[in-house]
């Protein structure tokens, strides 16, 4: 763990201890139910800064899951539609 998601979670423990009681950074890092729940609680949470702490640090500690499959097929989609012209070779040199 690097020390500016170390700095994020210390920030997010003292702020999650404010709204949903004491939390366990250890366990927080190795239990996915443990942190599933924790993360869910925040959410319902309506403190912005704590929900935008938990956003930070699930991103930082790969708990974040993006939908990296839809993006690469609507990419694929796009680049089907409007393929790149084919380049014609230079034929107009100097040693022609």
């Amino acid at each position: 763990m690097d020390n500016n998601s170390f700095i994020t979670l210390s920030k997010f423990t003292i702020e999650a201890r404010k709204v949903i009681g004491s939390v366990n950074p250890a366990r927080l890092l190795k239990d996915p139910d443990y942190s599933e729940s924790v993360f869910e609680k925040v959410d319902a949470s309506d403190d912005a800064e704590l929900i935008r702490l938990g956003l930070q640090l699930r991103h930082e500690l790969g708990l974040l899951i993006t939908n990296v499959a839809n993006d690469e097929t609507a990419y694929d989609s796009v680049a089907d539609q409007h393929p790149a012209p084919i380049p014609e070779k230079y034929i107009y040199g100097a040693r022609g």
